[in-house]
Order: C-alpha cells, then sequence, then structure tokens
C-alpha cells in the first residue's frame, strides 16, 4: 500500500471524499439559479462569497502549493514524443479522441486518472484521457506535488463564463452547490481561510 501514501501526498485521494452531485432536474434548476447570483468572482447570497482558491482548498483539501498543472503541459511538438513515450510506459491505447483509461497499465496511475478525470477534470470524456494528463497523474505517484487548487479554481470560473455567456453545460455543479452549503452552513462571525 505504498502507492497510497504517494497518491495520499499529491492530495488526490482527498476528492473521494468530497461529494458529487448528480445532474438531477433539481440539481440542474439550483444550479442555474446559483449561476444568476455569481458576479465579481463572488457568489452573492446574502453577501459576497468570493470564490477563490482558498475557499476551494477549504471545501476540497486539495493541495494548494506545488507546480501549476496548466503552466506544465507541452506544445504540440514535444506531445508526440510524450505520446510514445506514455505508449511505451502504460500501454496506451487511442480511442476516437483521446487514450483510453482502460488501457493503462499500471493500476494505481489508471485508478488516479480516474479521480482526477471524474472529479476535477472538465474537457475530458469518462474514458478517455489527454496523454499530458497521464503524465501528470504518473508525476504524482511518484510524489510530485501539483497545485489543483489553483487550477480546480481556474478552471471553475471559465466554466462558469462559458455557461453564463456562451450558453454551455456548467461542470462543475457539485463545486458551486459544495460552496452554497459552506457559506449557509458557516456562522456569520466566522470568516473563509
Amino acid at each position: 500500500m505504498k502507492w497510497v501514501a504517494k497518491v495520499g501526498c499529491a492530495g488526490l485521494l482527498n476528492m473521494l471524499w468530497v461529494l458529487h452531485f448528480s445532474r438531477s432536474t433539481i440539481n440542474t434548476i439550483c444550479v442555474h439559479q446559483l449561476l444568476m447570483l455569481v458576479h465579481d468572482w463572488c457568489l452573492w447570497l446574502g453577501g459576497p462569497i468570493p470564490i477563490t482558491d482558498m475557499l476551494i482548498h477549504w471545501i476540497t483539501l486539495l493541495p494548494y502549493q506545488g507546480i501549476d498543472p496548466v503552466d506544465a503541459f507541452i506544445g504540440k511538438s514535444q506531445e508526440k514524443k510524450l505520446a510514445d513515450q506514455m505508449k511505451s510506459d502504460f500501454r496506451l491505447v487511442k480511442k476516437l479522441c483521446d487514450y483510453a483509461i482502460s488501457s493503462i497499465s499500471d493500476g494505481v496511475v489508471q485508478f488516479t486518472t480516474q479521480i482526477l478525470v471524474g472529479k476535477i477534470m472538465r474537457k475530458c470524456h469518462a474514458d478517455e484521457v489527454l496523454v499530458p494528463m497521464v503524465s501528470r497523474v504518473a508525476q504524482c505517484t511518484k510524489g510530485v506535488q501539483y497545485n489543483w487548487v489553483k487550477y480546480l479554481c481556474h478552471d471553475f470560473l471559465e466554466d462558469f463564463r462559458e455557461a453564463r455567456d456562451e450558453g454551455k453545460a456548467f461542470h462543475y455543479t457539485w463545486l458551486l452547490l459544495l460552496i452554497t452549503l459552506v457559506a449557509w452552513r458557516t456562522p456569520k462571525e466566522s470568516q473563509f481561510p
């Protein structure tokens, strides 16, 4: 069980404890109402609740220190070389758009990738993943720490903007509902970290 300690140090196992809401009709209606209450990167419920990386850290317990995963992505020229290396290391199989998660030969990397794709990533299919993400996950299983809070905060606000301005589906329903529940449950005299 040494792999659990390494993935635990990377902070991704904390996502197993975070509630993930379904896309039921009632949740969708609530989220549409809540999206109308988000302005200037704050959720307005009787007062502003800033949507910051520290609030997301407080809810998810993801690490807020380490390498920014967005900065770690590579360009197209090096992606081919990385794809060849990942195919060799993990026996990745190409699917329609990306690589099949089920084809990852290393069980720890496969499990951690499923956590990441299922809870954090929004531009991945449920059973497919980009090669650079497999590389990030492989590094996480070796103890490298990424700032997933910064990534999630940035992606949450970008997803919100696309849902509001372009009418696209909102992926981070679970996070918006948790921010709302935390805001309602926290006493007025306390402050978010």
